[in-house]
């Protein structure tokens, strides 16, 4: 299965980016989705429990209400819109769930989706069938982290979420959500195992070996690895799917790397570094002790001459996403004990702000702004210019009467 999976994510991820599923309201889009150096350095939204409690709290009636439909064979006209408007809402209060651990009642909130937009399903095709997706993709992250969070994982839980989305395949098959979501599944189905004298390349999850890093290091070379559009999956995995682990960091730095972007891929490292140094490895049977770990996972980056530059930047990036994280949390958190949530007040956040002069980019001399003229200044000049004029006519009228008139015609 696996291997047909990679060849179709590849013929259609030439044009089309893969995506890791977690939908909700707040699911950035693809243009909002944090960059490269935001994702390493920690630069987005983590939002506490309160956040969700509050949402959940405020959903909870309208789902009341929908849980009184009795749903005929046939619904009537104002049923159907009563649910297809209710279909987002069960995500919003699936993932709250799900966020705050309570997997179970997740998982029950999105089967009950399941069932009616299979209700409204003839009526309603298009949106029946968006939604039944997004069920899927949403109960498939809640049974990952389930899984992965259990200090004795239930191989069931995997062994569904696989089914589910060979199902949603079936249905679909060149949903690239799907497909990248499956690969990622079955990889954690297979449960990798390092071998020391093996391949130079650690097991990761995009299945790269030394060979994958012969030849030119561009975008091409994702494609030819048949890993096309990885980089915004991960991208999204880490920053929206709340997963910062090893592994995933470790596939990032590698598809980075792949791609000739090599500073970028440097710094991935140095944040798996500092997880491992938290007390993270990876999930890869037979992972050495922290300090062999760091060296395997650094293996693809070369003799890393561009270390010393790459980790100043780095830590400036760590330190401002810092910055930009606890201002962002505190004035979150004010707004949530005065009673006011980012759902029900649109311009919630509009209240922020932040002195950041911008993250330096890798490779590129940090911009400075055009100086500003002050007030103080601008007076100031023209003051002196004033000065220095009427300096210049006082001589220009001192010389003028020392200097003799010159003869008349009549003198002449």
């Amino acid at each position: 299965m696996i291997p047909r999976l990679v060849l179709l994510a590849c013929v259609i991820g030439l044009s089309m980016p893969l995506h890791a599923g977690v939908w909700d309201r707040d699911r950035p889009s693809d243009e909002s989705l944090p960059s490269v150096l935001d994702t390493i350095s920690g630069r987005y939204d983590s939002l506490p429990d309160t956040y969700y409690r509050a949402r959940l709290e405020r959903i909870e009636p309208q789902l009341a209400a929908l849980r009184l439909l009795d749903l005929g064979q046939v619904p009537t006209p104002d049923q159907i819109f009563a649910v297809a408007d209710a279909l987002p809402l069960l995500d919003d209060a699936a993932v709250s769930r799900m966020r705050l651990g309570e997997y179970g009642d997740a998982i029950i909130l999105l089967d009950w989706k399941s069932r009616l937009a299979d209700a409204i399903r003839p009526e309603r095709t298009a949106t029946a069938k968006q939604h039944s997706y997004r069920a899927v993709a949403n109960k498939v992250a809640c049974l990952k982290r389930r899984w992965l969070s259990s200090p004795q994982p239930d191989p069931a839980d995997l062994k569904q979420a696989s089914e589910l989305l060979e199902a949603a395949l079936k249905d679909d098959p060149f949903n690239t959500d799907a497909q990248w979501a499956l690969i990622e599944i079955e990889w954690l189905k297979r449960g990798a195992r390092y071998e020391p004298g093996a391949d130079t390349v650690f097991p990761n999850l995009l299945g790269l070996k030394d060979a994958s890093f012969a030849g030119e290091r561009s975008e091409s070379a994702l494609a030819r690895n048949k890993v096309s559009g990885c980089i915004q999956a991960l991208l999204r995995q880490i920053s929206y799917g709340r997963e910062l682990d090893v592994d995933l960091m470790y596939a990032l730095s590698l598809a980075l790397t792949l791609s000739g972007r090599n500073e970028e891929a440097i710094m991935a490292w140095l944040c798996i570094c500092d997880l491992i140094d938290d007390g993270a490895t990876s999930r890869v049977a037979g992972a050495p002790a922290s300090k062999r770990l760091k060296q395997l996972l650094g293996v693809h980056l070369g003799n890393l001459e561009e270390r010393e530059a790459a980790e100043k930047v780095y830590r400036d990036l760590c330190s401002k996403a810092e910055n930009w994280r606890e201002s962002r949390l505190k004035y979150l958190k004010e707004g949530l004990e005065a009673g006011r949530h980012p759902d029900t007040a649109p311009a919630f956040w509009s209240g922020w702000t932040l002195a950041d002069k911008g993250l330096p980019q890798p490779g590129r001399p940090e911009t400075k702004p055009d100086p500003i003229v002050s007030t103080t200044l601008l007076v100031g000049g023209i003051g002196g210019l004033l000065v220095v004029l009427l300096l210049l006519l006082g001589i220009s009228v001192f010389l003028g009467k020392r200097t003799a008139p010159p003869p008349s015609i009549d003198e002449l």
